[in-house]
């Protein structure tokens, strides 16, 4: 594989205090999870649909709605990226902070046999990668799946890294992690973004002012062009029209009823992320009803206020019901562990 970008995410010295880093840290990992539930209720739902069926926005987990992709789905519990994300982190920190693919791919493997997480709904396009990997079959490189976002959303857990280790830069673990399943540049970037922003935020980097986002958004914009101009073009205007200086009042056209490839999923995520970026139940509430693939759209959006404001800022009424939070809290207790 050729030599890959480095992130240019820098350490928390003089930025935050080791508290502030724990609790953006189990902010990554629990709102994550969080919004990953949250918009669970809704997938293959448009926003309209969605209103009509739960109101102005989804403020409590519920069971998945009649006419959902997944009726089924309980409230509060993981979905698909849930599992994959968490597997991932485990595999980190048992490999102390290092990418370990053998491991991955064998934590990945057994998911395969793994009741919880096959009734959780993985899709059609997931565990065709999954189960490609397994049989050492090359991913996909021009199909349906090869943009499917699942090695991009999974990839969130790759922030909560020190970045003080030569090797372990957080964009370069998010790309090969995503080797494991996808062949497609377009998701390595993808995956890359979404750590290198989630890192990004967990050292204490902030979007107060107009100027700051639009930094933001030209940071990641380098860092998707030196893995896949093709991405970096569908990033390069992240929600162009929005006013992302004072608080929506609703969802724009633009971000409403998003399907699962990663030129339009992540793109659309950040975009939900900044415009309710100061309120972090508002970014994920925002993300449970924007229609389409509304369980990724939550999960990225989850990481990325997690990471801002830290878990300090997610409602007790989520911590209370999210399923399995002590798997949560202990993965996000070993990540911080890695840091000096």
């Amino acid at each position: 594989m050729e030599k890959k970008p480095q992130s240019s995410g820098g350490s928390v010295k003089g930025k935050i205090s080791k508290d502030e880093l724990k609790d953006k840290i189990r902010g990554v990992i629990l709102a994550a999870a969080c919004g990953n539930s949250l918009g669970g209720s809704a997938i293959g739902l448009n926003h309209k649909e969605i209103l009509a069926t739960a109101g102005s926005s989804l403020r409590d987990f519920v069971p998945g709605l009649t006419r959902s992709v997944l009726p089924d789905h309980k409230a509060g519990e993981w979905l698909p990226e849930s599992y994959l994300a968490i597997e991932l982190a485990e595999s980190l920190a048992a490999s102390g902070g290092k990418y370990n693919r053998a491991d991955l791919k064998e934590r990945y493997v057994s998911l395969l046999s793994n009741e919880p997480f096959l009734s959780s709904g993985p899709g059609a396009q997931l565990l065709k990668g999954l189960r490609r990997m397994a049989d050492g079959v090359a991913p996909p490189d021009k199909s349906v799946g090869a943009l499917h976002v699942s090695a991009a959303s999974r990839s969130f857990p790759c922030a909560c890294l020190p970045d003080t280790d030569e090797g372990t830069r957080v964009a370069d673990t998010a790309l090969e992690q995503a080797s494991l399943t996808h062949l497609d540049k377009r998701v390595y970037a993808a995956a890359a973004v979404i750590a290198d922003s989630v890192g990004f935020f967990v050292r204490g980097n902030k979007l107060d002012t107009e100027e700051q986002v639009r930094e933001y958004v030209r940071r990641e914009h380098l860092l998707a062009q030196k893995i896949d101009p093709r991405f970096a073009e569908a990033w390069d205007d992240v929600a162009p029209d929005l006013d992302y200086m004072n608080p929506a009042d609703q969802l724009p056209y633009s971000l409403l009823n998003i399907g699962h490839e990663v030129n339009e999923l992540v793109p659309t995520a950040v975009g939900i992320f900044l415009i309710f970026r100061h309120n972090l139940e508002e970014a994920i509430c925002n993300a449970a009803v924007a229609g389409g693939e509304t369980d990724t759209l939550g999960i990225i959006v989850g990481a990325l206020a997690g990471g801002y404001h830290g878990a300090s800022q997610i409602p007790e009424r989520w911590l209370s019901k999210i399923a399995n939070r002590e798997r949560l809290e202990d993965v996000a207790e070993k990540l911080f562990d890695m840091w000096p």
